[in-house]
């Protein structure tokens, strides 16, 4: 018998009454998709939910004219954020509507509501221009509290044709390159003019091997753009720089001379020989294993549960190269979650969303109970070991299931 998506989540919480239904819900929003009704993304036109036309990681994204502008991530009633890719094609995505006499958003599957939703404000800074006319939403996305930025519109790994498989940053023409260290100062001084919006800053970009050693140009990038959002502060400020696994000298350099406090090398993929057929890029300039030993290197410098990798979670089922079963690739997950637990380093999963631009392209996605599985698994891993999620939490980041089970555990250790 086919479940509804109702009936599939009563279920889930019905069989994991120890997790959050509103996580549950939140994973399979994420899995299945939303599409916005005209009247839903009429509304969003508002100035208090429209963040922008400007995309700083150039994705292009079907269903919308270029004079619509998209909201930010769904609200949930427990202050959950959920990340959708606007105008992506699914196979059987939820609705969201507007009701016009009740002033709410409601989410629907087949005309039927689940739940009411809200949608993040538009950040103050959005709208804004830096001095020298840059739109601030063109450098800066938003994530729960957290700030993003990337230093580096474009990844050189498609120049070879050696992009990662599932990605798709990038595609939609637009590829400013680097970005201008002034402009990244002034739209982190406007942003974090706005009371509470953010305690952390999340910097990364498209992947630049140019120079001598291979990423040197890369890091001399990342050096002056944290550089520039340090003027802003006075010593280290709450950071996370997501780049390439680099060695040590050169992340110590980093590190000494910017006020970063964090590090995320996301591997993406954990097997050695499905990363090699899905990030050739990777595998080329670094290669699994040495991006592993960096990644454990990174620890010294950075300290315990200060450094973290992640993977698209669902991707290492991909065809052809991926595993023949959930089990094959449950087990591979949680076995490097425990290797990199036991070395302080948090191991993370984020639910792969299929793109048309990339080279895998659409693809059918693991079950629901796969990510429930999966979620609940790298928890309770990393939580043995007594690793927390100071930079990637509900709070900070939103965009990893895992993590956001850590509310639970802030619950019981309070009651």
């Amino acid at each position: 018998m086919i479940q509804t998506k109702r009936e599939e989540w009563e279920q889930a919480c019905s069989d994991y009454p120890e997790l959050s239904p509103f996580t549950l819900l939140k994973l399979s929003m994420v899995r299945y998709g939303a599409v916005l009704s005209p009247n839903a993304l009429s509304r969003l036109q508002d100035p208090f939910y429209s963040f922008g036309k400007a995309e700083p990681f150039g994705i292009s994204f079907e269903g919308r004219t270029p004079e619509l502008s998209m909201p930010g991530p769904i609200l949930l009633r427990d202050g959950s954020f959920v990340y959708i890719n606007y105008g992506e094609r699914f196979e059987d995505p939820y609705d969201i509507e507007y009701h016009q006499e009740r002033g709410v958003f409601l989410l629907k599957e087949n005309g039927e509501t689940l739940e009411e939703v809200d949608f993040v404000p538009r950040p103050a800074f959005f709208g804004k221009k830096t001095s020298r006319g840059t739109p601030m939403e063109a450098l800066a996305d938003v994530r729960a509290q957290k700030l993003i930025l990337t230093a580096y519109q474009r990844c050189r790994f498609w120049e070879g044709g050696d992009q990662c498989h599932f990605c798709a940053f990038f595609t939609g023409g637009h590829s400013a390159g680097a970005v201008n260290c002034q402009d990244i100062y002034e739209t982190v001084r406007e942003a974090v003019r706005e009371p509470g919006r953010f305690s952390e800053i999340y910097l990364s970009g498209g992947s630049d091997f140019g120079g001598d050693p291979p990423f040197e140009t890369e890091v001399e990038r990342y050096i002056q753009v944290l550089q520039a959002i340090g003027r802003n502060f006075s010593g280290r400020f709450p950071s996370q720089l997501m780049a390439p696994a680099y060695p040590k000298k050169q992340l110590k350099r980093i590190y000494d001379q910017t006020g970063v406090t964090s590090y995320c090398p996301n591997i993406e993929v954990w097997d050695e020989n499905i990363f090699r057929h899905l990030c050739p890029g990777k595998e080329k300039w670094i290669g699994h294993k040495e991006w592993v030993r960096r990644t454990l290197d990174a620890v010294e410098i950075f300290g315990r549960g200060q450094v973290c990798t992640q993977v698209i979670g669902g991707v290492e089922l991909a065809k052809p190269y991926g595993f023949s079963s959930l089990e094959e690739a449950l087990e591979s997950n949680f076995q490097a979650c425990d290797f990199f637990a036991r070395h302080g380093v948090s191991y993370l999963s984020v639910i792969w969303h299929p793109h048309k631009a990339s080279r895998l392209g659409f693809q059918p996605v693991p079950p629901l109970e796969y990510y429930i599985r999966l979620a609940k698994g790298l928890h309770e891993i990393r939580r043995s070991y007594g690793l927390v999620s100071t930079n990637d939490d509900y709070k900070r980041c939103g965009n990893h299931p895992d993590s956001d089970l850590e509310r639970l555990d802030c619950h019981a250790a309070t009651a």
